[in-house]
């Protein structure tokens, strides 16, 4: 997570990027917490989780250049 605390004060929107992530930390813990214990491993989970993230920025960046 270093490279997001890095990125927080270059941003000019560090405020509002640090209280979505306030907001959205636990959830998504509880979401790796559920995976977890449903036996995938940690980092699968993780990567899982990331990738959903990814593709939805790629669906968002798709509906501004239509």
């Amino acid at each position: 997570m270093n490279n997001v605390l890095q990125f927080r004060p270059k941003c000019p929107h560090a405020e509002s990027l640090a209280d979505c992530r306030e907001a959205l930390e636990p959830l998504v813990m509880k979401i790796l917490g559920e995976a977890i214990g449903k036996g995938y491993p940690p980092a699968e989970a993780a990567m899982v989780v990331a990738d959903i993230a990814d593709d939805y920025i790629l669906m968002l960046s798709r509906q501004l250049t239509h």
